[in-house]
């Protein structure tokens, strides 16, 4: 097996096109397209068929993706551990990460590593908690900063675990009820019952996060379904709209922190999560990739603010 062929028709399988793989590994669509034909003749089998201008793989197709697959990454394994062997003065790193929290984590922690492998790139992904696991499992991505919960975990990742955190309510100062968080909320979150405001309209976390589930699970528990104002995949949008004293909102309790707008309280019970380092069991992780993440745990062992 050609391994540049092997690669092409990740692509393809990848992008679901011809012309987007064509794309991504800049070749001609022609190209590309010929140099699928030239395998299927050669394997006198189909790997791809074509519905509604979109390529699926084939049943002979998966079962050699399957391979290719494989025989990818002991390319890429292979590869770090030469350049491990080289002391890794060049390379690329492939990180996931949230598009707010981990953004503001990977600029803050960045100048350190930069200053001590100048010459290492990196190939960014921001999405949520959700993509990221898809992302992994693809092989798409190295290392994510991801969160789990004490009853979901994947056992075929890797989690080395960063700080513990909750899922705060912030209410705007203005509201009947904020007098009981009492002084510095943002540090004490004193719980509250959700029933309380049964009659609130809320901003909520879209469903593609994994704390909306965390959010549903809390009225459940309180026994009745909210009134949504809202619903966006941006937690800062959701604080902002906290702020101009608008309606509640959940977010992680990361983002507590002092405003004269805004009081915090922690759910009864806790909804808690762990803020995580993911990455494939079995991945072999280069000098430079274990020097990012120990960089990522000093910083949320300073506090995730710095």
């Amino acid at each position: 097996m050609d391994l540049h062929q092997i690669e092409y028709m990740i692509a393809i399988e990848q992008e679901q096109s011809i012309s987007r793989a064509a794309e991504k590994l800049f070749i001609t669509q022609s190209a590309l397209n010929q140099q699928l034909l030239k395998l299927e003749k050669e394997l006198g089998l189909a790997l791809f068929e074509r519905r509604n201008r979109t390529m699926i793989p084939t049943f002979a197709g998966r079962i050699y993706l399957a391979t290719a697959h494989q025989m990818v990454d002991m390319k890429q394994e292979t590869y770090k551990i030469l350049h491990e062997i080289s002391k890794e003065t060049a390379g690329e790193i492939s990180v996931a990460f949230s598009p707010e929290q981990g953004a503001r984590m990977f600029s803050s922690i960045l100048p350190e590593f930069h200053r001590q492998y100048p010459n290492i790139t990196f190939r960014i992904q921001e999405v949520h908690v959700k993509k990221m696991e898809q992302l992994l499992l693809q092989h798409e991505t190295t290392i994510a900063f991801m969160s789990r919960t004490e009853h979901y975990w994947n056992p075929d990742l890797e989690y080395i675990e960063m700080k513990k955190e909750k899922l705060v309510l912030g209410l705007p100062a203005s509201h009947p009820l904020a007098y009981l968080a009492g002084e510095r909320s943002w540090e004490t979150l004193p719980g509250i019952d959700l029933r309380l405001l049964r009659n609130e309209q809320f901003v909520l976390l879209s469903k593609s996060t994994r704390f909306r589930s965390m959010i549903d699970h809390a009225f459940s528990h309180a026994g009745f379904h909210p009134k949504v104002l809202f619903e966006s995949g941006r937690t800062m949008t959701a604080v902002n709209i906290v702020k101009g004293q608008v309606a509640p909102a959940f977010f992680p309790q990361s983002y507590a922190e002092p405003n004269e707008q805004i009081v915090y309280f922690s759910l009864i019970p806790e909804e808690t999560w762990m803020l995580c380092i993911s990455y494939l069991k079995g991945s072999y992780l280069s000098k430079p990739e274990k020097y990012f993440m120990d960089l990522a745990i000093q910083y949320m062992n300073q506090g995730i603010h710095k």
